[in-house]
């Protein structure tokens, strides 16, 4: 089995640095769109994307309705 070079969640924390990043950058980019690039950059496991969907975008004025 291969072992990572990274130590554990660390690729979820230099996501998420990444996503806070382009967020204060790129306001006009949808947040969904930052998340998913963040997760295949950082080749975050389903489940570590889906935590970051799912916590982000539930805070994120994106989220509610009009």
């Amino acid at each position: 089995m291969r072992e990572s070079l990274r130590p554990r969640g660390e690729a979820l924390r230099s996501a998420a640095r990444r996503i806070a990043v382009r967020r204060a950058e790129e306001p006009q980019t949808p947040l969904l769109q930052i998340i998913t690039e963040a997760a295949r950059h950082f080749d975050l496991s389903p489940s570590e994307e889906q935590m970051l969907l799912s916590d982000l975008l539930s805070e994120s004025p994106e989220a509610s309705p009009p």
